[in-house]
């Protein structure tokens, strides 16, 4: 009798063997072959739950969404800083693991193009980003949060796009420090930020 197949912890696995795909051979070499290879399997092991690339690479971005989110809602419990300020540091911070994944995102950016439920998906997951942000730049006493929320999203977009073209000059610290000045040039209650922000 064939033993159960944890389909969470295959998904799981199958997003590890992508990401690591794309961290030593390019974002351009994941394929539906290549994954299977990186696990040592054929190319049903990975069919058989994700059928197409699209699906390999959105099932990879889905766990390191997740994985983000916690990330930011652990940063804002814990830090000195106001919620906005946490909220980017966390998104500027980055494991061995999210250089490659911000590739696979413009890889899927791409795809969208073609893919109308790509498309709307993503468009579901910026929006709600964007909410996130404003949020943050609400209880940050942000006097237009909206606008804070759209320079930072297409400031971070942006972000993306910069560091795979040239990581060295656009690594963490400039790009925090960048987005942190630009915070604290827009309108605001209180206190600038920079009175209790840590010197790095």
């Amino acid at each position: 009798m064939p033993r159960p197949v944890d389909s969470d912890q295959r998904l799981a696995d199958i997003a590890d063997a992508t990401v690591r795909v794309a961290r030593e051979n390019g974002a351009q070499a994941v394929t539906v072959r290549s994954v299977a290879r990186a696990l040592g399997g054929s190319t049903t092991l990975v069919t058989n739950y994700l059928p197409t690339r699209s699906a390999l690479i959105m099932n990879a971005l889905d766990r390191a969404r997740d994985r983000w989110k916690t990330e930011r809602e652990g940063a804002a419990r814990n830090a000195d800083s106001t919620p906005l300020e946490a909220m980017l540091d966390a998104v500027l911070t980055s494991n061995a693991d999210d250089p490659a994944l911000r590739t696979l995102i413009l890889e899927i950016v791409a795809d969208a193009t073609l893919d109308p439920q790509l498309r709307d998906r993503m468009r579901r997951e910026s929006e709600d980003f964007q909410v996130e942000l404003a949020d943050a730049a609400t209880r940050s006493g942000h006097r237009n949060p909206q606008l804070v929320a759209d320079i930072l999203y297409l400031a971070l977009r942006g972000s993306i796009i910069a560091s795979a073209e040239d990581p060295a000059l656009w690594g963490e610290a400039r790009l925090r420090s960048i987005l942190l000045e630009a915070v604290d040039a827009l309108p605001h209650d209180g206190p600038s930020p920079k009175t209790h922000r840590p010197s790095r």
